[in-house]
């Protein structure tokens, strides 16, 4: 999740605490804590994607990680601050932390929850990273609870407990979804999966309701003018939009899932990025294989001429993000009489 829901989350996390903690040093410990994981986005500043695809949601977010860290976080409150209680300090940052690592395993990123041991990305598939009616929620039980209500802060962890029970069975039934209209089609199916997508609502018209004329209003912002629909704009609020992925064990199909009637508008198909020729020729390069390892769906576009291939690896995962901006992209470039040169991208 983004990092001020996580911030939110601890703060509420604090208030639903028992009465007798100290509320001031469970809500500053409790919400440092659950903002302290998102410290590695600092790798993004210093390294570029590469850095940060490689380690984000890695060591500062497995469960040793967070142990250690909020060890380290407890003994230097301790030291200079005014609580000297090392053990409740630490169990109070713990909390928050393991509260970080609970969230962010809700969407399709993936977590490295057992670094230094695996490297294996985890996750539950089930929110997309900003969802509104989430962080609403959270909003509400921190409102709901002022002057140190706990039951109402308990009522309002328990809502979100709730609503991601919610997502589960929508998630469920996306994945259902896309395997059966993937069988009608004669698709044979290795695997089918869901992940979240960015919702998206249209706006009527500025035409329509006069707000702009034809010759003043940007086609972006009129939308269709045959139809009088306006443009699409993304809301991110609730686990109702999903992209559905099957593997037929030589490409991959996405195909854009609506849970409420049970379509499957299918968006595109790609044989899998590791059985392109040109990538298994690729395939050794250092670059090549960390992206192979990170990519949930990965694909690959090829280009050749002037006498160059240029190989572009992207993950299916982040296809129909707002603004179809590349999303942690690799391009691989060779030339005759030189090696393959690769650049990463966002």
């Amino acid at each position: 999740m983004d990092t001020i829901t996580h911030g939110l989350t601890g703060w509420l996390v604090s208030r639903a605490l028992p009465e007798e903690w100290n509320r001031k040093e469970a809500t500053v410990a409790v919400t440092m804590g659950a903002v302290l994981p998102d410290a590695d986005h600092v790798l993004s500043l210093v390294g570029g994607s590469e850095l940060y695809m490689r380690f984000h949601r890695g060591l500062s977010h497995s469960l040793p990680g967070v142990a250690l860290s909020s060890l380290v976080t407890a003994l230097l409150f301790a030291r200079f601050g005014n609580w000297k209680d090392r053990k409740r300090l630490f169990l109070l940052t713990l909390l928050g932390q393991l509260s970080h690592v609970a969230l962010d395993l809700l969407n399709a990123y993936g977590t490295q929850l057992l670094q230094p041991f695996s490297d294996v990305r985890l996750s539950l598939d089930l929110l997309f990273v900003v969802d509104l009616v989430f962080t609403g929620i959270i909003v509400s039980g921190i409102a709901l609870s002022r002057g140190g209500n706990a039951y109402r802060a308990r009522v309002a962890v328990a809502v979100l407990a709730g609503y991601v029970g919610v997502a589960a069975l929508l998630h469920a039934r996306a994945v259902d979804t896309v395997r059966e209209a993937a069988v009608r089609s004669g698709v044979r199916v290795v695997s089918a999966q869901a992940l979240p997508r960015l919702p998206s609502v249209r706006l009527p018209s500025l035409d329509r309701i006069g707000f702009a004329t034809p010759a003043a209003a940007a086609p972006s912002v009129r939308g269709d003018a045959e139809t009088g629909e306006g443009a699409k704009v993304p809301l991110p609020a609730g686990p109702f939009a999903w992209n559905g992925f099957v593997d037929d064990g030589r490409t991959f199909l996405r195909g854009e899932v609506d849970t409420l009637n049970g379509s499957v508008a299918w968006r595109e198909r790609v044989v899998r990025g590791p059985d392109v020729p040109e990538v298994r020729a690729l395939r050794g390069m250092e670059d090549v294989e960390r992206y192979l390892w990170f990519a949930r769906f990965p694909a690959a576009r090829v280009a050749a001429g002037r006498g160059r291939t240029e190989i572009t690896f992207y993950d299916m995962r982040y296809a129909g993000m707002a603004g179809n901006r590349p999303h942690f992209e690799l391009r691989v470039i060779e030339s005759p009489g030189a090696p393959p040169s690769a650049r990463w991208g966002e």
